[in-house]
Protein backbone atom coordinates (compact mmCIF):
# COMPACT_ATOMS: atom_id res chain seq x y z
CA UNK A 1 0.00 0.00 0.00
CA UNK A 2 1.85 2.98 -0.91
CA UNK A 3 1.99 6.11 1.30
CA UNK A 4 -0.50 9.06 0.64
CA UNK A 5 1.10 12.55 0.01
CA UNK A 6 -1.39 13.95 2.58
CA UNK A 7 -0.17 12.06 5.36
CA UNK A 8 3.20 13.50 4.84
CA UNK A 9 4.40 15.64 7.90
CA UNK A 10 7.37 18.39 7.24
CA UNK A 11 10.49 18.31 9.82
CA UNK A 12 11.63 21.35 11.26
CA UNK A 13 14.97 21.90 9.79
CA UNK A 14 17.38 22.53 12.85
CA UNK A 15 18.40 25.79 14.51
CA UNK A 16 21.47 26.84 14.48
CA UNK A 17 22.62 27.55 17.95
CA UNK A 18 23.02 31.26 19.26
CA UNK A 19 25.80 32.97 19.77
CA UNK A 20 27.06 34.00 23.05
CA UNK A 21 25.99 37.24 22.35
CA UNK A 22 22.74 36.77 21.45
CA UNK A 23 22.20 34.41 24.18
CA UNK A 24 23.79 37.10 26.64
CA UNK A 25 23.46 40.41 25.23
CA UNK A 26 24.83 41.70 28.29
CA UNK A 27 28.09 40.72 27.60
CA UNK A 28 30.70 42.75 26.11
CA UNK A 29 32.18 41.85 22.67
CA UNK A 30 35.75 41.38 24.46
CA UNK A 31 33.96 38.45 26.65
CA UNK A 32 32.05 36.98 24.21
CA UNK A 33 34.47 33.74 24.03
CA UNK A 34 33.17 33.20 27.82
CA UNK A 35 30.51 31.81 29.60
CA UNK A 36 28.51 34.36 31.77
CA UNK A 37 29.38 34.86 35.32
CA UNK A 38 26.25 33.75 37.27
CA UNK A 39 26.25 34.98 40.67
CA UNK A 40 24.38 33.28 43.81
CA UNK A 41 23.69 34.59 46.54
CA UNK A 42 24.90 32.88 49.95
CA UNK A 43 21.99 31.50 51.89
CA UNK A 44 24.10 33.64 55.24
CA UNK A 45 22.36 33.16 58.98
CA UNK A 46 19.90 36.17 58.28
CA UNK A 47 18.78 39.14 59.57
CA UNK A 48 18.45 37.66 62.89
CA UNK A 49 22.42 37.40 64.03
CA UNK A 50 22.32 40.99 64.39
CA UNK A 51 19.74 41.07 67.05
CA UNK A 52 21.00 38.39 68.87
CA UNK A 53 24.68 40.17 68.80
CA UNK A 54 22.98 43.32 70.41
CA UNK A 55 21.14 40.74 73.01
CA UNK A 56 24.21 39.62 74.11
CA UNK A 57 25.79 42.70 74.54
CA UNK A 58 23.24 44.72 76.17
CA UNK A 59 23.35 41.40 78.31
CA UNK A 60 27.36 41.93 79.28
CA UNK A 61 26.53 45.37 79.87
CA UNK A 62 23.69 44.86 82.57
CA UNK A 63 25.68 42.39 84.18
CA UNK A 64 28.64 44.26 83.98
CA UNK A 65 26.63 46.92 85.78
CA UNK A 66 25.02 45.37 88.23
CA UNK A 67 28.04 43.80 89.42
CA UNK A 68 29.85 47.19 89.53
CA UNK A 69 26.81 48.51 91.79
CA UNK A 70 27.81 45.38 94.30
CA UNK A 71 29.76 45.16 97.15
CA UNK A 72 31.48 42.11 98.02
CA UNK A 73 30.95 39.46 100.14
CA UNK A 74 34.40 40.18 102.65
CA UNK A 75 33.89 36.95 105.04
CA UNK A 76 32.80 34.50 102.01
CA UNK A 77 35.90 35.70 99.76
CA UNK A 78 38.47 35.00 102.85
CA UNK A 79 36.81 31.96 103.50
CA UNK A 80 37.90 31.09 100.00
CA UNK A 81 41.34 31.96 100.54
CA UNK A 82 41.55 30.27 103.27
CA UNK A 83 40.50 27.08 102.52
CA UNK A 84 42.51 27.36 99.49
CA UNK A 85 45.65 28.28 100.99
CA UNK A 86 45.48 25.19 103.32
CA UNK A 87 44.47 22.67 100.53
CA UNK A 88 47.53 23.46 98.54
CA UNK A 89 49.81 23.15 102.46
CA UNK A 90 50.46 26.63 102.45
CA UNK A 91 49.85 29.09 105.57
CA UNK A 92 46.64 31.23 106.24
CA UNK A 93 47.13 33.89 107.63
CA UNK A 94 43.85 36.07 109.42
CA UNK A 95 43.75 39.64 107.47
CA UNK A 96 43.36 41.74 110.88
CA UNK A 97 45.49 39.15 113.99
CA UNK A 98 48.17 41.62 113.36
CA UNK A 99 46.63 44.56 114.41
CA UNK A 100 44.43 42.61 117.26
CA UNK A 101 47.59 41.65 118.19
CA UNK A 102 49.01 45.40 118.43
CA UNK A 103 45.76 46.86 120.21
CA UNK A 104 46.07 44.17 122.80
CA UNK A 105 49.67 44.83 123.72
CA UNK A 106 48.07 48.77 124.26
CA UNK A 107 45.44 48.03 126.63
CA UNK A 108 47.27 45.49 128.27
CA UNK A 109 50.20 48.04 129.13
CA UNK A 110 47.61 50.37 130.48
CA UNK A 111 46.07 47.14 133.22
CA UNK A 112 42.87 47.31 130.73
CA UNK A 113 42.91 43.77 129.59
CA UNK A 114 40.29 42.45 131.48
CA UNK A 115 37.89 45.47 130.64
CA UNK A 116 37.81 45.45 126.98
CA UNK A 117 36.73 42.36 125.04
CA UNK A 118 38.59 42.67 121.92
CA UNK A 119 38.49 40.25 118.81
CA UNK A 120 39.14 40.01 115.19
CA UNK A 121 36.71 39.40 111.93
CA UNK A 122 37.36 38.79 108.47
CA UNK A 123 35.48 42.42 108.70
CA UNK A 124 38.06 43.82 110.90
CA UNK A 125 38.62 44.31 114.59
CA UNK A 126 35.61 45.20 117.25
CA UNK A 127 36.68 46.36 120.77
CA UNK A 128 33.83 46.44 123.38
CA UNK A 129 34.47 48.79 126.62
CA UNK A 130 31.32 48.04 128.95
CA UNK A 131 30.23 49.66 132.15
CA UNK A 132 31.19 53.38 133.28
CA UNK A 133 34.72 53.09 131.87
CA UNK A 134 34.39 55.67 129.07
CA UNK A 135 31.33 57.50 130.73
CA UNK A 136 29.36 58.20 133.90
CA UNK A 137 26.07 57.09 134.48
CA UNK A 138 23.36 58.67 132.30
CA UNK A 139 26.12 61.49 131.36
CA UNK A 140 27.88 61.91 128.06
CA UNK A 141 31.15 63.67 128.98
CA UNK A 142 34.32 61.23 128.35
CA UNK A 143 35.99 60.54 131.61
CA UNK A 144 39.88 61.53 131.84
CA UNK A 145 40.98 58.43 131.73
CA UNK A 146 39.17 57.27 128.64
CA UNK A 147 40.67 59.90 126.81
CA UNK A 148 44.15 58.66 127.48
CA UNK A 149 43.15 55.13 126.48
CA UNK A 150 41.69 56.50 123.01
CA UNK A 151 44.92 58.71 122.40
CA UNK A 152 47.31 55.71 123.42
CA UNK A 153 44.59 53.19 120.41
CA UNK A 154 44.47 56.04 118.21
CA UNK A 155 48.22 55.66 118.27
CA UNK A 156 48.42 52.14 117.38
CA UNK A 157 45.99 52.30 115.34
CA UNK A 158 48.05 54.75 113.08
CA UNK A 159 51.07 53.27 113.49
CA UNK A 160 49.14 49.43 112.39
CA UNK A 161 46.36 50.28 110.12
CA UNK A 162 47.05 54.09 108.74
CA UNK A 163 44.57 54.82 106.26
CA UNK A 164 41.61 52.36 108.22
CA UNK A 165 38.55 53.22 109.04
CA UNK A 166 36.78 53.47 112.29
CA UNK A 167 33.11 52.51 113.33
CA UNK A 168 31.29 54.07 117.11
CA UNK A 169 28.41 52.20 117.76
CA UNK A 170 26.86 53.80 121.31
CA UNK A 171 25.17 51.61 123.67
CA UNK A 172 22.81 52.17 126.64
CA UNK A 173 20.98 50.08 129.05
CA UNK A 174 16.88 49.91 129.37
CA UNK A 175 16.82 52.61 132.25
CA UNK A 176 14.26 55.80 131.10
CA UNK A 177 16.61 58.93 130.91
CA UNK A 178 16.14 61.98 133.49
CA UNK A 179 18.33 64.64 132.16
CA UNK A 180 17.58 68.47 131.61
CA UNK A 181 18.98 68.02 128.17
CA UNK A 182 18.73 64.86 127.20
CA UNK A 183 15.42 63.10 126.16
CA UNK A 184 15.96 59.36 125.47
CA UNK A 185 18.53 56.74 125.54
CA UNK A 186 18.63 57.36 121.34
CA UNK A 187 20.44 60.84 121.88
CA UNK A 188 22.38 59.37 124.62
CA UNK A 189 23.83 56.58 122.91
CA UNK A 190 24.36 59.59 119.96
CA UNK A 191 26.05 61.63 121.71
CA UNK A 192 28.51 59.26 123.99
CA UNK A 193 29.29 57.58 120.17
CA UNK A 194 30.05 61.33 118.57
CA UNK A 195 32.46 62.24 121.78
CA UNK A 196 34.50 59.24 120.97
CA UNK A 197 34.77 60.00 117.00
CA UNK A 198 35.94 63.80 118.16
CA UNK A 199 38.70 62.38 120.30
CA UNK A 200 39.84 60.30 117.01
CA UNK A 201 39.36 63.06 114.93
CA UNK A 202 41.75 65.07 117.34
CA UNK A 203 44.22 62.58 116.55
CA UNK A 204 44.73 62.86 113.38
CA UNK A 205 41.72 60.95 111.78
CA UNK A 206 40.31 62.22 108.32
CA UNK A 207 36.49 62.47 109.05
CA UNK A 208 35.69 60.63 106.07
CA UNK A 209 37.30 57.36 108.29
CA UNK A 210 34.80 58.36 111.00
CA UNK A 211 31.56 57.01 111.35
CA UNK A 212 28.85 56.92 114.60
CA UNK A 213 26.14 55.42 115.23
CA UNK A 214 23.60 55.04 118.48
CA UNK A 215 21.91 52.29 118.98
CA UNK A 216 19.99 53.31 122.54
CA UNK A 217 18.97 50.23 124.18
CA UNK A 218 17.85 48.59 121.31
CA UNK A 219 20.48 45.71 121.16
CA UNK A 220 21.34 44.26 124.73
CA UNK A 221 24.01 41.80 124.45
CA UNK A 222 22.53 40.39 128.30
CA UNK A 223 18.38 40.76 129.46
CA UNK A 224 18.35 44.19 131.24
CA UNK A 225 15.69 42.82 133.62
CA UNK A 226 15.57 39.35 135.76
CA UNK A 227 13.07 37.24 135.43
CA UNK A 228 10.61 38.66 137.88
CA UNK A 229 10.52 41.93 135.98
CA UNK A 230 13.13 43.92 138.64
CA UNK A 231 16.31 45.62 137.18
CA UNK A 232 19.62 43.68 136.66
CA UNK A 233 22.13 46.58 137.88
CA UNK A 234 25.25 43.84 136.69
CA UNK A 235 23.63 43.57 133.33
CA UNK A 236 23.05 47.13 132.72
CA UNK A 237 26.05 47.18 133.08
CA UNK A 238 27.03 45.08 130.31
CA UNK A 239 24.85 46.95 128.22
CA UNK A 240 25.99 50.26 128.62
CA UNK A 241 29.38 50.00 126.62
CA UNK A 242 31.04 51.09 123.67
CA UNK A 243 32.05 49.79 120.30
CA UNK A 244 34.89 51.01 118.53
CA UNK A 245 35.62 49.04 115.05
CA UNK A 246 38.45 49.40 112.92
CA UNK A 247 38.59 47.82 108.97
CA UNK A 248 40.06 48.22 105.84
CA UNK A 249 37.07 49.68 102.99
CA UNK A 250 35.92 47.28 101.03
CA UNK A 251 37.72 48.29 97.35
CA UNK A 252 35.89 46.51 94.36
Amino acid sequence: MGLRKNNLKAVPAKEEPKSLHERYPELSDDHESQPPTVIKKEEGEGPWIVSYADLMTLLMGFFAMMYSMSKPDVAKLEQAKKANTERFGGHYEEPYKDLENALKKTLKANGLEKQVQIESGYDGVTMTFTGTLFFESGDFHVKEEAVNIVNKLAGTIQKDAKGYNIKIEGHTDSAPISHPIIASNWELSGLRAARIAQLFETNGFARKQLSMIGMGDTKPIVPNENTDGTPNLENRSKNRRVVIKVFKEVTE
